[in-house]
């Protein structure tokens, strides 16, 4: 019977490593602010969203508030973390306090995960940084104009990218970072016109640029109709 429950666990573990919605609706908890600790089950636009992430390199995404999209990031970047060997993935937030709240979030993903899913042992852990045995880590920093420069990155993700001070001058400093194969993940919700974001946006709109523009206004979210739009814009 062991032995059995042994070939399941291998199994599961295959599939989640191919299958990041799989390994999210199955196995993923997420702090949720009333409910407490919950099972991470996505909307379909999130799992459209993975698979644009998957899909393309360069993702650029406009959203609405509150559509759970930082959380989804930060679950796409557990996954990879867990199941690919050697990942250096990288989050850029407006503020410290912001990118420890990023890492708080991937930390309780890991924690609600079964121990047999884990197959790399965690051999660094603090505020802003996590990383694992297999040489895979996620670390989360505040702006700066020299963020990221000196470092090889697989994933980079910048949360609120229209709210990041000199966003110009630190894309310029960090896109040679990722030339060699690295992926982007950059999402904000509107902050007016002009600016990095801003044009790096409009210019995916038009395929001006690399990357796959993603737009999700707050219709997307399943559970949001008219009354809901009235009583919050109210």
């Amino acid at each position: 019977m062991a032995k059995y429950n042994k070939q399941l666990q291998v199994k599961e573990i295959i599939k989640c490593g191919k299958d990041p919605n799989y390994f999210f609706k199955n196995y993923l908890k997420i702090q949720h602010p009333v409910r407490g600790l919950i099972p991470f089950d996505t909307y379909e636009f999130q799992d459209d969203c993975v698979e644009s992430f998957l899909e393309n390199r360069f993702n650029i995404i406009l959203k609405s508030r509150q559509l759970g999209l930082s959380t989804l990031v930060a679950a796409y970047a557990v996954w990879m973390a867990i199941f690919q060997r050697e990942k250096n993935i990288l989050i850029i937030a407006t503020k410290l306090t912001v990118a420890q709240n990023f890492i708080t979030k991937v930390k309780t993903m890991i924690r609600s995960l079964p121990k047999w899913m884990l197959l790399a042992e965690i051999v660094e852990n603090n505020k802003q940084k996590i990383r694992f045995s297999h040489g895979s880590e996620i670390k989360a920093v505040p702006t700066s104009e020299d963020a990221g420069r000196s470092e090889a990155l697989s994933l980079l993700i910048v949360d609120e990218a229209a709210f990041v001070r000199n966003f110009d001058t630190i894309w310029t400093g960090i896109y040679p970072t990722i030339s060699t194969g690295g992926r982007v993940i950059i999402l904000s919700t509107p902050n007016g016109v002009g600016g990095q974001y801003h044009k790096l946006y409009v210019d995916a709109e038009s395929g001006l640029n690399e990357f796959n523009a993603i737009n999700l206004p707050w219709t997307v979210h399943p559970e949001r109709d008219d009354d809901w739009f009235d009583k919050t814009t109210r």
